[in-house]
């Protein structure tokens, strides 16, 4: 058993210069993907359409709440002039108007989510694309994506980010 262990620890020594020369002779890029992505002109004009979106789809929420607080102060203005079963039909009138809002901001929550998604995800198969491409042609064995967790130090050198962000804009 200490044999085995004891080999090991020679052959990985052994090894050790060979892997430090071919690291040497490595070609690494380090790209901050979130920069890559939230720097291109496709990203920020897919960020003022989903603000386009939401601003259109708070407005109709805005206008279908306002619709709900005239209702309530119509009906509490007439209430006691109204017969039960008017009162009880405009409560009624008011509580489905309730639940047609939270639909309708659930689903445009949803709407907005989705066409995020949508953006992200066609932005994503350009970069994989632009990032291979630019991999290729610049000949780099590793381009690794600049995060705290993975990559604790790199030398600014390496950065690719704005070169990957040009590229997706073209």
């Amino acid at each position: 058993m200490k044999m085995k262990s004891l080999f090991g620890v020679i052959l990985a020594a052994g090894l050790l210069p060979v892997s430090l020369l071919n690291a040497a002779e490595l070609k690494i890029g380090v790209v901050d993907v979130k920069s890559a992505f939230e720097n291109t002109k496709s990203y920020q004009q897919g960020l003022n359409r989903l603000k386009g979106l939401v601003a259109n789809k708070q407005k109709e929420l805005d206008a279908l709440k306002g619709k709900i607080e005239q209702s309530e102060k119509d009906m509490l203005g007439q209430s006691m002039a109204m017969s039960p079963e008017r009162l009880s039909q405009k409560q009624s009138d008011i509580k489905d108007l309730r639940k047609l809002y939270t639909r309708k901001q659930q689903d445009a929550q949803e709407e907005i989510v989705a066409e995020k998604s949508k953006m992200d995800e066609k932005l994503g198969v350009k970069f994989k694309k632009a990032l291979s491409d630019f991999g290729k042609k610049g000949g780099y064995d590793l381009i690794v994506p600049k995060t705290q967790q993975i990559v604790l130090y790199s030398n600014p050198a390496h950065d690719v980010t704005g070169e990957i962000t040009k590229l997706l804009d073209k």
